[in-house]
């Protein structure tokens, strides 16, 4: 950390979100606030793993107000002054575009590493090698660089990255092009060819690349940053931010800046990277028994006969599972879903159900 320049930043992203993990994961507690890979939040991962690269001090932190008091709870090291507030949600390209106004306010010479709360990592060391790669890269020019990472199957419920010709920076490539989650015939076609990896949303820049990129190609999103900026740290900062989000557009980074923008590298990353998106995702992450299973059950109970690579989660109740193969089970203390392991991508669907229905509390 000490070889770290003073002007590198990190931003967490911290939104809500994370319906194909209902019944646990709710609007009043997203996923990455919940303990689904051990004893510690994904959230507390995040910031443990982000903390060995960055002091402290240069770690910010954005997400919706309704999750302030869960987050310092969660993050006691945090500084407070770092964490940045969402009156509501409006995605990601107007999440980082705040995030770097706050850092530009704070150095405007700063260089920012935006990662998601909701990622796993097994490979610390090598995430570190390609952070600082991209950031030392971000700062010697005007470039976005994306870290992307290598594909070990193919998914069809991310974008892609496609590279180019390599550049002088060592490991660092040019970007063709951004491509939308692809049907499973694309994947395999994408994985075969070794010129695609995963989108996974990490961008460095420096704040006046960010700003820049905006001001070209999503000016609605570039004055909402200005005007947030011109008011950090005045008395009138939390009526103008209301005001800001209530009319910004609500659109993704990649949309707003990454598919239009030309001036745009990339970084492969081989560190064990996986979106924490779904249940399949969480069974694959956990520890399995000899039969294949696992079984998450800290306040219930769980008898299993015959069953063979399913997940069992419990609450607050007693699960029995008999025969069963490649289910997904997870009971909470008003919900209970059970789902073929394949399908829990579709749970999304189901929660759109919820919502059509007007069944609010199980939201």
């Amino acid at each position: 950390m000490s070889n770290v320049s003073p002007h590198f930043y990190a931003v967490i992203l911290a939104g809500g979100g994370g319906t194909r993990l209902w019944p646990k994961s709710r609007k009043k507690h997203p996923k990455h606030l919940l303990n689904l890979l051990g004893k510690e939040s994904m959230l507390q991962l995040t910031f443990k793993r982000i903390s060995n690269i960055f002091p402290v001090d240069k770690i910010f932190l954005i997400t919706l107000g309704d999750y302030a008091s869960d987050v310092i709870s969660q993050l006691p090291l945090l500084k407070k002054e770092n964490l940045i507030l969402e009156p509501v949600q409006k995605n990601t390209a107007l999440a980082m575009g705040v995030a770097a106004a706050y850092v530009k306010n704070r150095d405007e010479k700063g260089t920012i590493l935006n990662v998601a709360a909701d990622q796993l990592i097994e490979d610390d060391k090598e995430f570190q090698n390609a952070v600082l790669l991209a950031l030392e890269t971000a700062k010697e020019s005007d470039d976005i660089v994306a870290i992307g990472i290598r594909p070990t199957f193919p998914h069809t419920g991310l974008g892609y990255i496609r590279i180019g010709e390599q550049v002088d920076h060592g490991l660092v490539f040019k970007c063709r092009g951004f491509k939308e989650k692809p049907n499973i015939t694309t994947a395999q076609s994408f994985l075969a060819s070794g010129q695609y990896l995963w989108n996974a949303n990490l961008y460095c820049w420096k704040v006046e690349t960010i700003f820049q990129a905006m001001k070209a190609h999503s000016p609605k999103i570039y004055h909402a940053m200005e005007e947030i900026f011109q008011t950090i740290g005045k008395q009138d900062e939390p009526k103008v931010k209301e005001n800001v989000y209530k009319e910004a557009e609500n659109v993704q980074i990649d949309y707003a800046v990454s598919e239009k923008a030309k001036n745009l590298l990339v970084v492969p990353g081989d560190f064990g990277w996986s979106d924490i998106g779904d249940w399949k995702v969480v069974y694959d992450s956990n520890f399995k028994d000899k039969t294949g299973n696992v079984v998450v059950a800290p306040q219930g109970e769980f008898i299993g006969i015959d069953n063979k690579n399913c997940f069992f989660e419990t609450k607050d109740k007693l699960v029995v599972g008999i025969g069963l193969e490649n289910i997904v089970v997870v009971a909470t203390n008003d919900a209970i879903l059970i789902c073929a392991k394949e399908r829990t991508q579709d749970v999304k669907k189901a929660v759109e159900e919820i919502k059509l229905s007007k069944k609010d509390t199980y939201l």
